[in-house]
């Protein structure tokens, strides 16, 4: 008896039969060519979540016409040149049993002229502040509305020429046809803007155009933002009046989402936000219709898809960023092996690369995106490596050297792997993230490295094991700021005050306003009367980009006893004190029960540098912080290079 009978039980979508309840959300990727065109690499991806088992693979956005393009390496469906490509991923993909989708789309005012070389277009001049610049659309005329609903009809018949099973409105996250649907956006007084049933009119223009142009049997699938989490925005209550207009227009699903840009942490949610938190969403809307609804929002774990099927709060998952972290998600948990999943830990680092513009690789697991080029390779020979360190870059290293047909030991001073990721069970909001040192530690085991814990290890103890090669990943620890007065200060190591817990506090100074330091000051609010965190720099959590620290930057401000000073140096400590100067001028703290310096980070890098003045040794190879301070991003990244290369 499976753990997840309604989660592996078959589903239909209009005429078609699905596997599984388990949809693969259109993630952006990164992947495609400036041009619109699938690579290989985004075929390589999509292969190995069709081979993983998922139901239905939902392909990115796809832009109707260039003017509408959203991201610089983005699929476009504009093209009929792009067709052969798709038709090679849509066959790869059946091969492994999965049905394949295309969802169409056009940006509209969520873009902009560095992106499209054109000034975005929208519904009403109304600019998106979330995007940098803030450009100000150029007004649709009622030609270029008609023009866009042709466009999307193209769109589709490409699609049908393509192979793909399923086409998929965009109607969610701010995009042309919501901003169309929203009064946040929607300032027109035509026939395209104002009350209720004219703002309908674009949308459902779009759906009978792709209807016809699609024929009856390809279903169709509509994406909802079903709360807009913005003044003035779509309503829940507004999004169950909208999804019986939708069916009657020729839908066969609705899949649910929320946000736009302007509220983006409910497009992506971090891990501040509980699993399945849009279920509610799907479950006002689903009595409203007759066809299925599918839901997003944060599914990670597969008992908590199986909890909303079960509940019948959807009729499908719309899995994104859990596929993403293991393709293998769907298989492993039909198999029983759901302990282990790579599970994502909503870090957003793969949000925060889209941005960026590079491909959107993952946090947890290094083959995301590079499915071809870190395929696992077996070693010319067998060799003996010691690994210094079971935090995320010496796991990292272990996994993959052990799967290469290494014999790999593992050497860790603690009780237990993880390292710096085990201090996240004491930041409030953050537990998940040392979730994932417990499946890096399972992997490298089931991978076959010998893991051996509480031991300190020197350069004596390593080289009586006799290795071919060290890989040390020793870590970084916070070092001592040169402050005058730092002597005679109440002065506690950052990780000492994460790992124990602190008696009576009122006053607590963090010196540091870095991802770390953020972290302590979380925690110390919730024991202290009154936490001050000092911050030379212009933001806090700069390290983590702008997306990973959205929410958990907005959770700090929020707290009433977190005073924050940007640009801000401190000068001088005393006993109970500190002299913080900000644009010139002095400001004095008093009644300090506790200072926490969190920066600078110092790299652990004494028995590396031992290791390599040993004549006739082994090679010797430092990776993550050891080597640099960074994030767990870049040390898990370079431990995997490592691994692959040796």
């Amino acid at each position: 008896m499976s753990d997840f009978p309604h989660l592996f039980s078959p589903g239909r979508i209009g005429r078609l039969a699905v596997r599984n309840r388990i949809i693969m959300a259109p993630m952006e990727k990164n992947l495609a060519t400036p041009t619109g065109a699938v690579t290989q690499r985004y075929i390589d991806y999509c292969t190995a979540r069709a081979e993983g088992g998922a139901g239905l693979i939902m392909l990115e956005s796809m832009y109707v016409h260039p003017a509408g393009m959203g991201h610089r390496y983005q699929l476009g469906m504009h093209d009929d040149e792009l067709i052969t490509g798709y038709r090679r991923l849509v066959e790869a993909c059946h091969r492994h049993g999965a049905l394949v989708g295309a969802e169409i789309y056009f940006a509209g005012r969520e873009t902009s002229s560095a992106v499209t070389m054109t000034q975005p277009v929208a519904p009403s001049a109304v600019p998106c502040t979330a995007i940098a610049g803030g450009e100000m659309p150029r007004i649709l005329t009622i030609r270029e509305i008609r023009d866009l609903v042709e466009a999307f009809a193209a769109a589709a018949v490409r699609a049908v020429a393509s192979g793909f099973d399923v086409i998929e409105i965009h109607g969610a996250h701010g995009y042309m046809i919501g901003q169309f649907l929203s009064p946040f956006s929607n300032r027109r007084e035509d026939e395209y803007g104002g009350d209720f049933e004219r703002r309908l009119r674009f949308p459902v223009e779009v759906i009978r155009a792709v209807r016809a142009a699609a024929g009856t049997d390809v279903p169709l699938l509509y994406r909802t933002s079903a709360d807009e989490h913005v003044e003035g925005g779509l309503t829940p209550a507004d999004a169950r009046r909208i999804a019986p207009h939708l069916e009657a227009a020729g839908i066969d699903l609705i899949d649910v989402s929320a946000g736009i840009y302007e509220s983006a942490p409910w497009i992506v949610q971090p891990m501040e936000m509980p699993q399945g938190c849009l279920a509610s969403l799907a479950a006002a809307i689903r009595p409203a219709v007759k066809i299925p609804v599918s839901v997003a929002g944060r599914i990670s774990d597969p008992h908590v898809a199986e909890s909303i099927l079960a509940a019948g709060t959807a009729d499908f998952v719309t899995v994104g960023r859990a596929l993403h972290a293991d393709a293998e998600w769907p298989r492993k948990s039909r198999e029983g092996r759901a302990h282990e999943i790579c599970y994502c830990v909503a870090c957003l680092k793969c949000s925060d690369l889209l941005g960026q513009n590079e491909p959107v690789l993952c946090l947890a697991n290094t083959q995301t995106a590079r499915e071809r080029h870190y395929a696992i390779r077996a070693a010319a020979r067998r060799e003996q490596i010691v690994v210094v360190g079971a935090g995320p870059a010496g796991l990292e290293a272990a996994r993959v050297l052990a799967l290469r047909g290494h014999a790999v030991t593992v050497l860790e001073r603690e009780s237990e792997p993880g390292g710096q990721l085990l201090l996240s069970r004491h930041i409030p909001g953050r537990s998940d993230f040392a979730a994932l040192a417990g499946y890096l530690a399972g992997a490298a085991g089931r991978a076959g490295a010998s893991m051996r814990y509480g031991v300190d290890a020197d350069e004596n103890l390593v080289l009586e094991l006799h290795p071919h090669a060290v890989v040390v990943a020793t870590g970084a620890a916070p070092g001592m700021p040169c402050i005058p007065g730092m002597d005679d200060a109440p002065v506690v190591a950052a990780f000492s005050v994460l790992r124990k817990r602190s008696g009576d506090i009122r006053r607590v100074l963090v010196i540091g306003g870095g991802m770390l330091g953020v972290g302590i000051a979380h925690a110390l609010a919730e024991r202290a009367g009154e936490v001050t965190v000092v911050e030379p720099g212009n933001d806090l959590s700069a390290e983590l980009g702008v997306r990973p620290r959205w929410q958990y930057v907005a959770n700090l401000r929020a707290r009433r006893n977190v005073r924050i000073y940007l640009g801000t140096t401190v000068e001088a400590l005393g006993s109970d004190r500190a002299l913080l100067r900000q644009a010139g001028q002095d400001v004095e703290l008093r009644g300090l029960d506790l200072i926490v310096p969190a920066r600078p980070m110092v790299p652990q890098m004494k028995l590396a540098a031992i290791l390599k003045t040993v004549a006739g040794g082994p090679a010797v190879f430092d990776v993550g912080d050891c080597a640099l301070p960074r994030t767990a991003f870049e040390a898990i990244q370079d431990a995997a290079a490592l691994g692959h290369r040796l």
